[in-house]
C-alpha cells in the first residue's frame, strides 16, 4: 500500500477534475452554459464586424445627423465630423474586442468550472440585455435601416435570445449545483 504524497505546502493533494470522485456526470444545463458562451462570442463578433462595416459605410456628415441635433451639427466643420467620426470607429472597435476578451475569460473561467465566472456572464449578460432591450425596442429606427445595418438588427435580436438562453442554463438548478461542488473541491 503506497501512501499519497501532499503536493503542496498546505499538506493535501491538489484539486484535479479527473481525479474528483462524487461529481457525476455533468449536466446538460452546465454543458450548455458552458458551449453557448462561444457561440455568444461567435455571434457579438459577426455583429461588431457588421457594424464596424455598417460605420464604415457612412460619411461623417451623415452617421452624426442620426446622433446631434441639427443646431449642433451645423456648428461643426468638416475636419470636426471627420476627427469624431475616426474617434467613434477607433472607439466601437476597442469595445468589440473588450467584449470579446470578456467572453474568453468568462469562456475559460466556465471551462475550468469557476462559479466566479458564471456569476460574472450572468451579470454581463444581464446588462446586455438592458442595453439590447433599449436600444432593439427604443433607438432602433426600423423603417430607415439600410442593408447591414437591418441584417445587424436581426442578429442583434438572434443574440438577445441566445444570451436569455445562455441566462436560463446559467442559473438553472443543476447548474448551480454542478458549480458549488466544484467550488467546494476547488477551495
Amino acid at each position: 500500500m503506497t501512501e499519497e504524497i501532499p503536493q503542496n505546502k498546505y499538506g493535501t493533494t491538489p484539486y484535479s477534475a479527473t481525479n474528483a470522485q462524487g461529481l457525476g456526470a455533468e449536466p446538460r444545463s452546465v454543458r450548455l452554459t458552458k458551449s453557448l458562451v462561444w457561440v455568444l462570442l461567435v455571434l457579438h463578433a459577426i455583429s461588431s464586424l457588421l457594424g464596424v462595416l455598417a460605420l464604415q459605410s457612412q460619411d461623417p456628415q451623415t452617421y452624426f445627423e442620426q446622433s446631434l441635433p441639427a443646431s449642433e451639427l451645423e456648428q461643426m466643420t468638416p475636419d470636426m465630423l471627420e476627427t469624431m467620426f475616426a474617434a467613434s470607429v477607433a472607439f466601437f472597435i476597442g469595445f468589440a474586442v473588450l467584449n470579446v476578451i470578456l467572453f474568453v475569460i468568462v469562456g475559460l473561467g466556465l471551462r475550468a468550472n469557476r462559479n466566479w465566472a458564471r456569476i460574472t456572464g450572468l451579470v454581463l449578460g444581464i446588462l446586455f440585455l438592458i442595453s439590447a432591450a433599449y436600444t432593439l425596442l427604443f433607438a432602433t429606427p426600423y423603417g430607415d435601416l439600410p442593408g447591414l445595418e437591418w441584417l445587424n438588427t436581426i442578429l442583434s435580436w438572434v443574440i438577445v435570445l441566445v444570451t436569455i438562453w445562455w441566462i436560463v442554463q446559467a442559473v438553472n438548478k443543476r447548474t448551480s449545483e454542478w458549480f458549488a461542488k466544484h467550488r467546494r473541491l476547488q477551495g
